[in-house]
Parts: C-alpha cells; structure tokens; sequence
C-alpha cells in the first residue's frame, strides 16, 4: 500500500510498505551535485606555471653578460653567420658535404640491392636513387647558384644542422 503523493525521490515513509521486498531507487540530488561541481572547478587554479629551469631548448642565457666582459646581444649562429667564409670556401664546403651523402647513399644502395628479394626493399631501393638524383642536380646547380642561394644552403647545413633534402 504506497500513498499517492510519495514520490521515488523521496524514498519510502510508510513503514508497511518498507516491509515488503520492493526495491526503490532513490535518485540524488541532481541541482546540488552539479551546484558542487562547478563551485570545485571554480576552486581550482586557472594558472598554471611552469618550470623552465628543466627546458633543454630555451635559449635564456644568451642574453648575459660573457667571459670577455662584452654584452651578449647576438647568439652563436648570428656570429656565424657574420663570420662566414668567402664564397668559393662555401661552395667547396658544400660541395664535400653533398659528395660524402651521395657516397653513403650508394653504400645503402649496395646493401639494399643485396636484399632485393625481401618486401619492400624494391621501393626503398627506388627512394634511394631518386636522393641520389635530387642530390646529383642540386650538386650541379650548385656551380651556377648565386652567392645568396649558396650562403642559405651552407648555413642551413652547417649551421643549423638540417639535412639537405
């Protein structure tokens, strides 16, 4: 016997029918658990900091003072770019560099050759040439490349380390 005005939230308040073996849920308070919510989220920090005392590529102590006693305004790779070579320095350099890639690749191209027969060699094989080509032209463009070109090749090879292609 359940009177008409209990509702499921309320739960069960006529001791009769708490006897019997019906199960009812009782739902939670829906406003309240959401009113919680969002007062804990405003509790939380919106800022978060960080530690850069580990930051392997920041570049934070170039702007000190140096061993010499002089103000260091300018990085490492500005003063190497203002100390560069003459031109036919750069383009020898250069030049060295793309032959000793070109070498490397035909060792791999011997290597890979060897292997032909496994799957997926034929198209690394094929990669392979194709650098050695792209390499080759960028060799021979590199006779009539004006001084600008060559200037941003080297620096971008032997200064900064980037790979050719």
């Amino acid at each position: 016997m359940m009177t008409p005005n209990v509702t499921p939230e309320q739960g069960i308040s006529n001791p009769e029918a708490q006897s019997s073996k019906a199960l009812i849920v009782e739902q939670p308070h829906k406003l309240e658990g959401l009113l919680e919510t969002i007062s804990l989220l405003d509790s939380i920090s919106e800022r978060v900091g960080e530690d850069k005392s580990g930051d392997m590529g920041g570049g934070g102590g170039s702007t000190g003072k140096r061993d010499d006693g002089s103000a260091g305004g300018q990085s490492a790779r500005d003063l190497a770019i203002a100390n560069l070579a003459d031109e036919k320095v750069l383009r020898k350099q250069l030049a060295q560099h793309i032959e000793r890639e070109v070498k490397t690749l035909s060792k791999q191209v011997h290597r890979a050759a060897k292997r032909i027969s496994k799957p997926g060699n034929a198209h690394k094989l094929n990669e392979l040439y194709a650098r050695i080509r792209r390499l080759n032209s960028l060799l021979s463009s590199l006779v009539e490349a004006s001084y600008d070109v060559v200037k941003r090749l080297f620096i971008r090879v032997f200064i900064d380390k980037q790979p050719i292609l």
